[in-house]
């Protein structure tokens, strides 16, 4: 199928999860995430901020549990630049003060908030629909994370999150696609 179509098809499912269910298979991945990852102390790890209107993964128990399992990490979350398909990137501490942007995403306000480059961040957390088994994403079609992730170091680790296992096949995939490098589930890890 095309990205159009698992883009539709894979909103709907999500959207018809019931709460047990998203707050089951939350617990599955943010397990999964915490018992796989391989870090040093010092890295500086960039997650997205959840959609909860769209039953998006809820990335705050992630972040918890990385701030208590790993103290010395450092926690970026995404700024949408207005008019833009840009993204800038700040510190999330317990200083950050956070805005809703035009589609309900919280972010950390930019006149306030430590600002990070792209080149110093280790390991990326990428929200998406689906993937497939040769590890493309489909997100939400704007473009942000594959412009982002393309500015990122290439020994940067980039992991999706899925509520579900990963199509067998994206059809429309090009040039701009970034392939992650593991996708979590709440079944398993996928590792490309």
């Amino acid at each position: 199928m095309d990205k159009a179509s698992l883009r539709s098809d894979f909103l709907q499912k999500r959207m018809n999860l019931t709460n047990d269910e998203v707050s089951a298979k939350n617990d599955l991945i943010t397990r999964n995430l915490i018992e796989s990852i391989a870090i040093n102390g010092g890295e500086t790890i960039h997650i997205f901020l959840p959609q909860i209107n769209k039953k998006e993964i809820d990335t705050w128990n992630i972040i918890r549990q990385l701030q208590t399992f790993f103290p010395k990490i450092r926690i970026v979350a995404p700024y949408v630049i207005p008019k833009t398909k840009e993204m800038e990137h700040y510190v999330l501490d317990a200083q950050t003060r956070l805005n809703d942007n035009q589609w309900g995403i919280p972010e950390p306000d930019p006149s306030t908030s430590q600002p990070v480059h792209v080149e110093e961040i280790n390991i990326i957390y990428i929200p998406l629909l689906t993937f497939d088994e040769r590890g493309y994403r489909v997100g939400y079609g704007g473009g942000y994370y594959d412009r982002f992730l393309a500015k990122c170091r290439p020994n940067a680790v980039k992991t999706g999150l899925s509520f579900f296992e990963p199509v067998t096949s994206i059809d429309d995939i090009n040039e701009y696609d970034i392939r992650m490098d593991a996708c979590i589930t709440p079944e398993k890890i996928w590792i490309w």
